[in-house]
C-alpha cells in the first residue's frame, strides 16, 4: 500500500469525503461579529449555505442589542447616568477606538426633509428607518451564496445525483429556517410626550480618559442614549421555537446526507463551504457593522476633535464645550476631593474663557493641598 490513495473511486484504497459534514457546520467565530446584522437582513430568509448554521440555533433569544460596557453617559441638563453605551449609538461614535485625552463635540439630530422640517424621533415614522444597506457588503455576500447553492444544484443535476439534490434542499431549508427564528428589527425607545423640554446634550465618558460631547434633543438622547434599543422579533416564543426545532432537525439530516453523495458532489460542496468561510472571514477582518447600518436617520455633524496632553486638560475641555461642571461629579469624573473641588468651582468660573489655564490651576491647588496635609502631620507629631 503506497502513502496516499491512488485513485477516488476505487474500494480498496481510496480518498474519503465524509468530512464534508463537519465542514458544513464549522466557522461559528466568522458569523459573530456580524450575527445581529445578519438575522435582521431582509435577506437572511433565502435559501442558501450558510457556515456554521447552528450559530443561529439558540434557544434563547437576546431582547437587546449588545451594549459597549464601561462607558458612562451623563445628562449635562437633566443628569441622567447610564453606564453602558447603547449599540447604534456607539456604531455613530466608536468609542473604543478614541485614544485617550481626547475630546470630541458633535452635533447629532433627525434627518431633515425637503421642507427642512426636522423628522419626529419615531422609528419608521419618518421613512429611515434603521435597517441594512441594500447594497452592503453582508447583503453581496448573502446573495453570493445564494448563486453558489443554485450552481451545486444544477451540478447535481447534471451528474443525476438525487442524494445531494435532497441534501442541498435540505441544508438550505435549515438555514432558511433558523434565520426566520431570529428575524428581527431595531424598535427604539420613542418619546410620547409632545411639551417642550431643555436641550438633552450628554457626555460619553470612557475609561481612558476621552470625552465625547453630543448636542441633541430629547428625541434623539431617548433614541441613542437613555433608552433602550430593543429587538422586536417578527415571530413569538412559540413561532420562535417551532422554526428552531424544524432547522435542527433538517440540520442534521443534511449532514447525514452529505456524506452519501458522490465524491464529485462532495468534492463540491467542500470546495463551496471553503469559499463561503472565505468570504464570511474577510467580511469580519474588513467589514465594520457600521459600514452595514444604513443610519441616515441622523445627521451627525462633528464639530471638533481635540487630543489632549493629559487628563486635566481633557477634562477641561469637556467642560468648556459643556457649559456645566455639575455633571462631572454625577460621572464620578474627577476625584472626590477638597482641591478638585476647588478647581471644579474654578473651572465653572471659566467655563467660558478656553484660554484659562487649568492644568496650572490644578497643580496650585494640589500644591497647597499637600503643604496643608504636610502641616497637619507636623502638629500631630
Amino acid at each position: 500500500m503506497g502513502w496516499f490513495p491512488r485513485s477516488i473511486d476505487s474500494e480498496a484504497n481510496q480518498w474519503q469525503f465524509d468530512i464534508v459534514g463537519l465542514l458544513a457546520v464549522i466557522g461559528g467565530s466568522a458569523l459573530e461579529k456580524h450575527l445581529p446584522a445578519i438575522t435582521a437582513s431582509p435577506f437572511s430568509a433565502f435559501p442558501r449555505l450558510l457556515p456554521a448554521p447552528e450559530s443561529l440555533l439558540s434557544t434563547e433569544r437576546s431582547h437587546r442589542l449588545p451594549a459597549v460596557k464601561n462607558i458612562r453617559v451623563v445628562g449635562i441638563q437633566s443628569g441622567n447616568l447610564v453606564g453602558e453605551l447603547n449599540y447604534f449609538a456607539d456604531l455613530i461614535h466608536n468609542v473604543e477606538s478614541l485614544p485617550s485625552f481626547m475630546v470630541k463635540v458633535c452635533h447629532i439630530r433627525h434627518h431633515r426633509d425637503v421642507e427642512g422640517q426636522d423628522k419626529p424621533g419615531q422609528q419608521g415614522d419618518s421613512g429611515r428607518p434603521i435597517r441594512i444597506q441594500p447594497f452592503c457588503w453582508l447583503n453581496i455576500v448573502t446573495w453570493l451564496s445564494v448563486l453558489i447553492l443554485a450552481g451545486l444544484l444544477v451540478a447535481a443535476g447534471v451528474l443525476h445525483d438525487g442524494v445531494a439534490l435532497l441534501a442541498l434542499a435540505t441544508m438550505s431549508c435549515s438555514t432558511s429556517a433558523a434565520s426566520l427564528s431570529a428575524l428581527w428589527s431595531p424598535s427604539l425607545a420613542q418619546r410620547t410626550a409632545s411639551n417642550q423640554v431643555p436641550p438633552a446634550n450628554v457626555v460619553l465618558v470612557t475609561r481612558g480618559g476621552a470625552f465625547v460631547v453630543v448636542n441633541c434633543d430629547e428625541y434623539v438622547c431617548r433614541e441613542l442614549y437613555t433608552g433602550k434599543d430593543d429587538c422586536s422579533y417578527r415571530y413569538n416564543r412559540t413561532g420562535h421555537r417551532s422554526l428552531l426545532a424544524t432547522s435542527t432537525l433538517l440540520l442534521m439530516a443534511a449532514v447525514i446526507l452529505f456524506g452519501s453523495c458522490t465524491w464529485r458532489m462532495q468534492i463540491a460542496v467542500g470546495s463551496a463551504y471553503i469559499v463561503l468561510n472565505a468570504m464570511y472571514w474577510l467580511l469580519a477582518l474588513l467589514v465594520e457593522p457600521r459600514d452595514i447600518w444604513d443610519l441616515t436617520r441622523y445627521e451627525v455633524e462633528e464639530e471638533s476633535s481635540t487630543r489632549a496632553t493629559n487628563f486635566t486638560q481633557a477634562l477641561w475641555l469637556a467642560i468648556h464645550h459643556a457649559g456645566d461642571t455639575k455633571w462631572v461629579r454625577r460621572a464620578d469624573a474627577a476625584p472626590i476631593s477638597d482641591a478638585w473641588d476647588q478647581w471644579l468651582a474654578e473651572a465653572k468660573r471659566n467655563v467660558h474663557n478656553i484660554d484659562w489655564d487649568a492644568v496650572g490651576c490644578k497643580d496650585r491647588l494640589m500644591r497647597a493641598a499637600v503643604e496643608e496635609h504636610k502641616s497637619t502631620v507636623a502638629l500631630l507629631r
